[in-house]
């Protein structure tokens, strides 16, 4: 049985996904699309947004099936117990990754623009400890958390860029279509795992209230990311064009960095706007650190959660922790999450739900 005070709305279950697909993922979009499409980056955004929405779509139709249950249970009745536990562990093993490398690069940034001689170690720690407390509240307390971050991190952020309108050129994104199709094809890889987190909802659809409308706030959700993507992406290239953001390692934040308001009264816009950064990636690590220690939870057949938030961060802590630079973080931390991110995200739930279908179908006939 689920307590009352952790259900939630498919709108809440919107905003916990917002805030956990837009985290880090968004600082070098800008330039990896530039790398693979140029001046038709916003093609290829585009592209990659309907592709996580098609497998959104997979994954909201299998929860839907399975009501007050997280895929670590219904995988149980699809696929039998040990292959279930096989996909949860990792599933555990992906959200693990991805908590590590959301805070390690959270404290690189902190860093490198505000605490500069703040121990990485002590950045990191500060970070987990923090987020362990909002995770143990459990799912509503993350929902509350998203609702209220969300828009003090993005209408700060868009009044900030409509500043740089005058100093935008934007014949930087022109020429258009001149990148082979084929090309743009093979790609979408590239922009579709900044959508990562979209599978949250086979974890917290067991908690939502209204499943009715999941599928509407779900879809909505990936096409309001697209959106932002679009727009950082159409900054990123009208400010700095093709060549420089190719070199640039976080577009997102060298743009931030160009913004002066004259005449206002706040001189450390940087400062600010790294401060929204914090809490905007700080929201995005706590969805994926709950899943991880919710897939325990269930694995092991417990009712709280928040048995398993504190012996999961030292893991967290030392996989952060575990390579020298950010470049090698990028490249095996990085890599990492895409290729298990093709089995978690993307094969296990059109697995799941084309058996679950074919059972389902079955069932009538085999009560006959």
């Amino acid at each position: 049985m689920l307590k009352g005070n952790d259900k939630i709305s498919s709108n809440q279950v919107m905003f916990i996904l917002l805030t956990a697909i837009i985290g880090v993922g968004i600082l070098s979009l800008p330039r990896e699309a530039v790398e693979k499409a140029g001046t038709d980056g916003s093609i290829l955004i585009i592209l990659g947004g309907i592709v996580a929405c098609i497998f959104t779509v997979i994954s909201v139709k299998l929860v839907t099936l399975f009501t007050n249950k997280t895929i670590v249970e219904f995988g149980r009745e699809i696929v039998t117990t040990p292959i279930s536990n096989i996909v949860s562990i990792t599933f555990f093993i992906y959200y693990i990754i991805i908590s590590a490398f959301e805070v390690r690069i959270l404290a690189e940034v902190v860093k490198m623009f505000l605490l500069d001689d703040t121990p990485t170690e002590v950045i990191i720690i500060s970070i987990l400890l923090v987020s362990a407390y909002l995770v143990r509240g459990g799912i509503e307390g993350l929902a509350r958390m998203a609702e209220l971050i969300l828009p003090i991190v993005i209408i700060p952020v868009f009044l900030l860029l409509l500043s740089l309108i005058p100093d935008l050129d934007f014949t930087n994104l022109l020429p258009l279509f001149r990148t082979n199709p084929w090309d743009i094809i093979k790609s979408v890889y590239v922009p579709f795992f900044s959508f990562i987190g979209y599978e949250l909802v086979l974890f917290m659809a067991a908690y939502v209230k209204d499943t009715e409308n999941l599928m509407k706030f779900n879809v909505l959700s990936i096409l309001l990311v697209t959106f932002v993507y679009i727009v950082f992406f159409v900054v990123s290239l009208c400010r700095f064009g093709v060549n420089e953001v190719k070199h640039l390692l976080w577009p997102i934040l060298s743009i931030m960095k160009t913004i002066d308001l004259p005449g206002a009264f706040i001189e450390n816009i940087e400062g600010i706007v790294m401060g929204l950064w914090v809490l905007s990636v700080f929201a995005s690590l706590s969805p994926f650190y709950y899943s991880s220690a919710l897939i325990l939870c269930k694995l092991f057949g417990l009712k709280e959660h928040r048995y398993f938030v504190l012996p999961i961060m030292p893991f967290i802590y030392a996989l952060s922790l575990a390579f020298d630079n950010i470049a090698t973080v990028y490249d095996i931390m990085g890599k990492s999450i895409n290729y298990i991110g093709i089995f978690t995200v993307v094969t296990v739930p059109t697995v799941y739900l084309i058996v679950a279908l074919i059972k389902k179908r079955k069932e009538p006939s085999d009560n006959v």
